[in-house]
């Protein structure tokens, strides 16, 4: 991480801090990204937590923590990309994160969990004309008894055809997360650890990467990341590879796999691996060679702990004062 991105995470945390003081932090407009339809039907959120701007997760989904007895608001924007007119329906449903790479798993038609208790969508039903857009709100109302932890939900547009003769219903749904912790403050801080790193072979005898990530935060991630190869046979190296996993909750471990040319040379090779779910970034340096097939353990690791630049500038700007501060007081006792 930069300096100057690591100044700007800082100066975040303490904004993030400042907005906690209130009972609900504010929401802005932003520029929202295109909508993933399915079917006919797409959704996209269209505003974020102010304190939240700069985390790209905050910009696709529903991410907040909130005091008990707190209510917020979320505008989003439902779409009918078809050309014939189409009802929708709004509701929110429940959903968990599962164990051992699991990922962000959705409950079956309109499942309910504590969270879908306190969300509501308001209209419930929309009727859209061809290639037309429609605004909803969506609210939460956290009971003042809410227990305190972090819970997940999606909001779904929904729209379905009319039942065929033989009973069979064709129904298309696109829908938002909503991750919501509940607690004081700005809730438990995020973090991961890049664990053990292996080099292996697809099915197809790709090469891939595959790096162990574990939720060592409070909130559930949602890691992505680049592998980098450098110092192969005869020095090449490779371009930034992205690679992506599924959802991590607090506690657990996970995986995100990076796949590779098939034409790459086994290696040796010098990996950079980098991490990232929000506004956490980590990075593990190995080296490793790939297998004829199967896989093995990469050698060498060597993790950074990313340790925000702004907490080092923090602490050598008080090791500067302290010094100026001892240095006038000599000064003074010499004049003296």
């Amino acid at each position: 991480m930069s300096p100057n991105r690591g100044l700007a995470v800082g100066v975040l945390a303490l904004l993030t801090f400042a907005s906690a003081l209130v009972a609900q932090a504010p929401a802005v407009a932003q520029q929202p990204t295109e909508p993933a339809p399915v079917g006919s039907v797409g959704i996209r959120l269209l505003e974020a937590p102010v304190a939240l701007q700069d985390d790209p997760r905050a910009m696709a989904y529903i991410i907040d923590n909130l005091p008990p007895g707190t209510t917020i608001t979320r505008r989003i924007e439902v779409s009918n990309s078809s050309d014939q007119e189409q009802p929708v329906t709004l509701y929110p449903a429940a959903a968990s994160i599962g164990a051992d790479d699991g990922g962000f798993e959705v409950g079956d038609d309109r499942a309910v969990n504590e969270l879908t208790t306190w969300m509501s969508v308001a209209p419930t039903d929309i009727t859209l004309a061809p290639n037309a857009a429609a605004e909803a709100v969506v609210t939460i109302a956290v009971p003042p008894d809410a227990p305190e932890g972090e819970q997940y939900a999606v909001v779904w547009a929904q729209t379905a055809a009319a039942p065929t003769g033989t009973g069979i219903q064709n129904v298309s749904r696109a829908g938002i997360r909503t991750y919501l912790s509940v607690g004081p403050g700005n809730g438990p801080p995020a973090d991961l650890e890049i664990g053990g790193v292996t080099a292996a072979r697809s099915d197809s005898g790709a090469p891939e990467v595959r790096a162990e990530v574990t939720n060592t935060g409070g909130r559930a991630l949602d890691p992505s990341g680049t592998v980098e190869l450098s110092g192969g046979p005869g020095g090449i190296s490779s371009t930034p590879v992205k690679g992506s996993g599924g959802s991590i909750a607090p506690g657990q471990t996970g995986n995100v796999t990076f796949t590779l040319d098939a034409a790459l040379p086994a290696g040796p090779w010098q990996a950079a691996i980098t991490i990232t779910s929000g506004l956490v970034n980590k990075t593990s340096d190995v080296e490793l060679t790939f297998p004829d097939q199967g896989s093995v353990a990469a050698a060498g690791s060597s993790s950074e702990s990313g340790t925000p630049a702004w907490i080092w500038a923090a602490v050598a700007l008080g090791i500067i004062a302290v010094a100026a501060a001892f240095l006038v007081a000599i000064r003074q006792r010499r004049t003296t």
